[in-house]
């Protein structure tokens, strides 16, 4: 049996489902392992590991990235680095772009293929080195090392390229936060960024740009002549580098190859009138951004020649070297040429935001501009002035480019190698939200109570960046590759909610359970297991209450202010207007029993069927002898009847009764409580507030605030042993769990914050 299919018969059925839901590609439809995967570490990989010094693994990709990058960290005597083997031919362009969609596309089977291999060397290495984790092909292998507990460091291979809001984002997936443990990063722009976009301060180096430091007392390696007769050009010639780039991250890719075409067809028509010369420098990805028609331009021009990134005969320090100018639209080599003190020129053939102008760099978009530049340029050179130095030094390096980038990262790995440096995990994504943490993507099924009309301020309240329709659950993996957890509504069990768990699981991400929240028309309570008022597991909620801590002397103070203010602001779950005539006989005792409507989850979830109404209405009954017993009905929208679970022929029976009074209209909570003396529920949230009321609560389901001590319960709650008091359950239920928003300050608040703004005083 291959491993492929020895990975799907150990699946889960519902794996098993949807690999049989979606079309795949015959190979792997038959349970062929892709022919790019690797299931076993490697034999160079298994000596290192087998090794006495502590290892860091790192994702061979790009060589001219990841791989460069590594190679400048060198050896050293604290660790080793080695590769994560699990891919063979990503030196092929065409390779790595499978590698991408199925990372993409089928998350499921990938992580699968991610797992597999990093369980294998999870207890031989201190960490995995990522230079990208912004795509699904590397962001997958971040998720597993979280559920591994394998720390992550990220080490940037580029920093802002053409679009401050696009760098480091996903146009497919998303992301666009590090899931790193830490980021090594270059300078102040990157640690802005990524601090604006919630990613924790504390958890950001900055040691400078390691690709920089070969042009700190760069020498070439050649000379002049031998540099030329490589790409048979003449060493007495002046020499433009033009460095292309895909311009496919951030831009419209047909359009973004257009114009960088059009740019160096430009350049070529200048060197072959200027007596000039040309050499483009493809880029590492391999895309073909040339197209056959310059391609054979160039091919054919005694002045134009190009360095194939299917093997550079050159690296690129060597070719800013010999430059006698460095044009591009906006790649790095434009900066490196800065310091090697060669000019630079932006191409700007499209509109965007040149970082690198505040260096004084100068832009031009047309032909007539490039070729006024490039007179002067090539003829005189170019200054550059050193309040823009200053603010590069500042923006990509640590105040200024000392070559020694590198150095500090390997310093920094040798410290965490010989646990000198302590490097604390990242929270997960839903220790993350209950702590008020930044999440990057959220999952958001298609019901009407999480749309985007129903909860315009969704992302606020969860401190979320962005939210993604995850209705098609396995059917369309691609549009959740990047998901860091999916929110279901409250006990949810519609096919959409089975979905949307199947892909939660397929792929490894978590599910938080959210609901409408007790003050205001925006807020929410929040748990990670079930509902909250779902007694058939025990919820986070319920988990607090057990097992949590008391509450300190500030916290219980905090609880009762607020108990009091809704008390007094009469600020209720369910609203309800305050209009509520005196009911009953004055000076009697009363009784308030409390219907729920058919269909409420509320009922089910709390243990309880029609038979519990009846119940609790007998119990009212028998023991408000003498007293007037007042029936809250159901009322729907605007006070319309609903269907409730007390019998309607048993009402209207009771109606004749001097002392029943039922009422149907939607009255609010604590008109209704007013001059109540008990209070009989089921599970209806009413009976909460009149506990903050201070009114004795008959239960007879078990709703979350049951089973604590503080109400008179008439069912079974085996799991809720520990006394707690209403101000705790309130600080579980409306401090600790809920999440509240202000439209008017556009931002998540406090509870105090709500009724500050709903005009309830203490």
């Amino acid at each position: 049996m291959n491993i492929l299919a020895k990975l799907l018969s150990d699946a889960s059925p519902a794996l098993k489902r949807l690999l049989g839901t979606r079309p795949r590609p015959a190979a792997e439809a038959a349970g062929a392992v892709p022919g790019w995967y690797r299931p076993h570490v490697s034999a160079e990989t298994q000596r290192v590991l087998s090794g006495p010094t502590p290892v860091f693994l790192y994702l061979p990709w790009i060589a001219e990235h990841t791989d460069a990058l590594v190679a400048r960290l060198g050896t050293h005597a604290g660790y080793a680095l080695a590769p994560f083997d699990m891919f063979t031919g990503v030196e092929d362009n065409a390779t790595r772009r499978e590698i991408f969609r199925v990372a993409l596309e089928e998350t499921d089977v990938y992580r699968r293929l991610v797992a597999r291999r990093l369980v294998q060397v999870r207890r031989h290495i201190r960490g995995i080195i990522f230079t990208f984790d912004w795509a699904p092909v590397t962001r997958i292998i971040a998720n597993v090392c979280e559920d591994l507990e394998i720390p992550k460091i990220l080490i940037p291979h580029e920093s802002v390229f053409i679009n401050r809001d696009k760098y480091y984002w996903d146009p497919a997936a998303k992301a666009s936060l590090p899931m790193a443990d830490v980021v090594l990063g270059w300078g102040r722009l990157q640690q802005d960024i990524f601090l604006e976009r919630g990613y924790s301060a504390d958890r950001f180096r900055a040691v400078g740009a390691p690709k920089f430091d070969p042009y700190v007392n760069a020498r070439p390696a050649l000379t002049r002549a031998q540099f030329c007769r490589l790409f048979g050009l003449r060493p007495e010639r002046k020499l433009i580098v033009f460095a292309s780039q895909p311009l496919d991250s951030q831009l419209d890719r047909e359009v973004a190859l257009e114009v960088q075409r059009r740019a160096m067809a430009d350049l070529l028509t200048y060197a072959e009138g200027h007596g000039c010369q040309l050499l483009v420098r493809l880029p590492p990805s391999k895309d073909d951004v040339l197209g056959p028609e310059l391609r054979a331009r160039l091919a054919r021009s005694p002045v134009g020649a190009f360095d194939d990134a299917m093997c550079y005969l050159v690296p690129p320090e060597e070719a800013v070297c010999h430059a006698d100018a460095v044009a591009s639209i906006n790649s790095t080599m434009l900066f490196e040429a800065v310091l090697l003190g060669r000019p630079a020129l932006s191409m700007k053939y499209l509109e965007f935001d040149q970082v690198w102008e505040k260096v004084g760099i100068p832009a031009v978009t047309d032909a007539a501009g490039m070729a006024a530049k490039l007179d002067v340029m090539l003829a005189r050179g170019w200054d550059y002035p050193p309040e823009g130095l200053a603010w590069a030094a500042d923006m990509f390096g640590i105040g200024s480019f000392d070559g020694r980038a590198s150095a500090r990262i390997s310093a920094y790995l040798a410290a965490l190698a010989a646990d000198e440096t302590v490097l604390t995990l990242r929270p997960n994504a839903i220790a993350r939200l209950f702590a008020r943490d930044t999440i990057d993507v959220v999952g958001v099924p298609p019901v009407a109570a999480l749309s985007p009309e129903r909860q315009p301020h969704l992302l606020g309240l969860l401190h979320a960046r962005t939210r993604v329709d995850s209705g098609a659950g396995v059917n369309r993996l691609r549009a959740i590759a990047s998901v860091d957890l999916f929110l279901q509504w409250g006990a949810d069990a519609s096919a959409v909610a089975d979905r949307q768990r199947e892909a939660a699981r397929a792929i490894g991400r978590p599910v938080a359970v959210v609901e409408e929240g007790f003050i205001g028309p925006v807020s929410l309570i929040l748990d990670d297991t079930t509902a909250y008022y779902d007694a058939t597991d025990a919820s986070r909620l319920e988990r607090w209450l057990a097992d949590g801590p008391e509450l300190s002397a500030p916290e219980r103070a905090r609880a009762q202010a607020a108990m009091d203010r809704i008390v007094t602001g009469r600020l209720t779950k369910t609203g309800g207007g305050d209009a509520l005539s005196p009911v009953g006989r004055p000076g009697v005792r009363k009784i308030l029993v409390v219907d729920q409507p058919l269909g409420d989850p509320a009922v089910t979830l709390g243990l309880a069927d029609k038979a519990a109404f009846a119940r609790m209405l007998d119990d009212a009954l028998a023991r408000g002898e003498g007293c007037d017993i007042i029936v809250k009905a159901c009322a729907g929208a605007g006070g319309a009847p609903e269907a409730g679970h007390l019998a309607p022929d048993r009402l209207a029976a009771l109606q004749g009764a001097a002392n029943v009074h039922v009422v149907t209209i939607d009255a609010n909570s604590y008109a209704l409580l007013e001059g109540v003396d008990e209070v009989f529920v089921v599970s209806a949230h009413l009976g909460f507030e009149a506990c903050l009321a201070g009114k004795k609560v008959h239960c007879h389901g078990v709703p979350f605030y049951a089973g604590w001590g503080f109400t008179q319960d008439h069912a079974d709650i085996p799991r809720r042993t520990r006394r707690r008091t209403v101000a705790e359950v309130f600080h579980a239920a409306y401090i600790l769990q809920s999440r509240y928003y202000d439209p008017r300050r556009g931002a998540a608040v406090e509870l105090e914050d709500v009724l500050d703004a709903l005009g309830a005083r203490g």
